[in-house]
């Protein structure tokens, strides 16, 4: 009989868990991708993903309650198929903006496997729940379906997840971890995290999002002549976007790393190792672009030093609540495309339908332009806002790897 596996949850699937205990609805923990193929090869697709499902015990992962703990069970009992759907090209256009459904991670696999037949295509979808995957998870998912494909031997796992859970908890009580919270008590005291959403009763609503694109050329050449990363880049254009809308000089928000360190978690395992610390920037237009840039990346490398300390740890020790913008850069790490029959296919997310989430935003790279990427609740803010914060981000990031001697105020193209 094939063995089960039982493991606690880490800081930031408390938090997660925590989060869908707010509304039975809520589904802005669900990742759900989507590769549209010819319809020829649906039933050599059903295969791949039935494979899949017999092979793997990630694939049927769900809560279980222990005594007092709730916990994460790879559990080779719990039921999980292929959902083989039909319908017009028309029904999906209508359907696909709400396909994205609630888990219920006490009783249903948290992985779910689709392939949907229109007239014209067929659809290949991965949902999961962020609860137990993070970004590069999708990436294990596709790369397992293409080894399927092909024939090959499926990464098995083991006990990684599971491993890497129960080391983080041990670190809780380790000096690192002491260390990590004193220094951050400390520079964050009397600090709130910067945002820009209106007030409201509930933050929950119908999530929009933004994605506008600037030249990935313009960007990588910049960078390369004034010797710093994209990511860096990106993170201090956000900072002066934030500042522009929240109207403060210095501006404090969560950055996202996705820890993957450890050689063994390639893009073949699963996981949720999302590690994520707030930086502050102060965007005091008076400094040069070197400056600012310099700034963030300190700050950067503090938040890679100091992540030991997990952000909702420091929320609950600050006695804040979990409010706040977020930025990731996905753009070295996340591909969102995988390679099937030696041509490059690319993905597509598929909006969740009800979100609580204040607004974050995710530069990802496509082919020759950056995405930045802002989704949130409708709840909190309008698409008004998140349009211009997303533009914004986009156009001082081909400012910022223009003269690095230039003032900020020379070159920021707007009134502060």
């Amino acid at each position: 009989m094939k063995e089960n596996i039982i493991y606690p949850l880490n800081a930031i699937q408390w938090e997660t868990y925590v989060q869908l205990k707010q509304d039975e609805q809520l589904t802005q923990h669900n990742t759900t991708v989507c590769m549209p193929f010819e319809r020829s090869s649906a039933q050599r697709f059903l295969s791949a993903m039935q494979q899949m499902l017999d092979e793997q015990r990630y694939l049927h992962i769900h809560l279980v309650r222990e005594g007092d703990d709730i916990m994460i069970c790879e559990d080779w009992q719990m039921p999980n198929n292929v959902r083989h759907l039909r319908m017009s090209d028309a029904e999906w256009e209508a359907l696909q903006p709400t396909f994205t459904k609630p888990f219920d991670p006490f009783n249903e696999a948290c992985v779910r496997l689709f392939l949907v037949e229109t007239d014209s295509q067929i659809y290949v979808i991965m949902e999961t729940l962020h609860l137990f995957f993070d970004g590069l998870s999708q990436r294990a998912l596709w790369n397992a379906f293409e080894d399927a494909l092909q024939g090959k031997p499926l990464y098995q796992q083991g006990d990684i997840a599971a491993e890497k859970n129960r080391l983080e908890i041990a670190s809780y009580d380790s000096d690192d971890y002491r260390h990590a919270k004193e220094f951050y008590l400390k520079k964050f005291e009397g600090v709130r995290l910067t945002d820009y959403c209106r007030e409201c009763d509930s933050p929950l609503g119908p999530t929009i999002s933004s994605h506008p694109k600037v030249s990935a050329t313009i960007i990588d050449e910049g960078c390369q002549r004034i010797g710093k990363t994209a990511t860096n880049v990106f993170y201090a254009a956000y900072a002066m976007a934030l500042a522009y809308m929240s109207g403060e000089r210095q501006v404090a928000f969560y950055t996202i790393t996705h820890g993957r360190a450890d050689h063994r978690l390639n893009d073949h395992v699963y996981g949720h190792y999302l590690e994520c610390l707030p930086i502050i920037v102060d965007t005091d237009p008076n400094q040069t672009v070197d400056e600012l840039l310099s700034q963030v990346h300190r700050e950067l490398f503090c938040a890679m030093r100091y992540r030991i300390y997990p952000l909702y740890h420091l929320l609950r020790d600050l006695g804040l609540a979990d409010v706040g913008t977020e930025m990731g850069n996905n753009s070295d790490n996340i591909l969102e495309y995988i390679h099937i029959d030696g041509q490059q296919c690319p993905t597509y997310h598929i909006d969740p339908t009800l979100t609580g989430e204040h607004s974050s935003t995710y530069i990802t790279r496509r082919d020759t332009l950056y995405e930045v990427f802002t989704d949130c609740s409708s709840a909190l803010y309008t698409q008004a806002q998140i349009d211009e914060l997303s533009q914004l981000t986009g156009e001082m990031a081909l400012l910022l790897v223009g003269d690095q001697e230039k003032m900020l105020k020379e070159i920021v193209p707007f009134e502060r």
